[in-house]
């Protein structure tokens, strides 16, 4: 039981973490997780030393981020058809996806008015306020600049 706890613990911190750098895919992260710690598991079962496995889902790791570099497609922040076709299909997953013609437009636009020039490729959520306000509809939503 304890390691069942160690390994709950660990997924919850994945989730968390997923949350704080992207605010998105939460649940992706807690699935792949635990899905590879399934199998992890079963290699224990098998006599697989643990430094092996570590081992072996750090050279997985490295190769994933090589296949997804070279499947990424560079966006320029001129481009804002293609941002918003982007925002849009990512909120098409949420709650909100009814109103993604709506919030996608206003996610690409607050995140856009807060980039640095000098660092492009960095924005910090952080400078984007979000304001809930009781009683109003997803509708009623609108960006305000300070």
């Amino acid at each position: 039981m304890e390691v069942l706890q160690h390994a709950a613990k660990m997924l919850v911190d994945f989730s968390k973490s997923q949350d704080a750098a992207a605010g998105d895919s939460t649940t992706t992260v807690v699935v792949i997780a635990g899905a590879l710690l399934k199998q992890c598991l079963s290699l224990l079962s098998h006599g697989i030393h643990p430094t092996v496995i570590s081992d072996s889902l750090h050279k997985a790791s490295n190769k994933a981020v090589d296949v997804f570099t070279a499947m990424a497609v560079p966006l320029k922040l001129s481009d804002r058809k293609c941002l918003i076709k982007s925002a849009s299909t990512s909120l098409n997953s949420k709650v909100v996806s009814q109103y993604s013609t709506l919030l996608g437009p206003l996610a690409i636009d607050s995140v856009v008015s807060v980039v640095d020039p000098e660092k492009p490729d960095f924005v910090d959520l952080r400078d984007i306020k979000i304001v809930k306000k009781l009683g109003g509809a997803v509708d009623d939503t609108e960006m305000v600049k300070d």
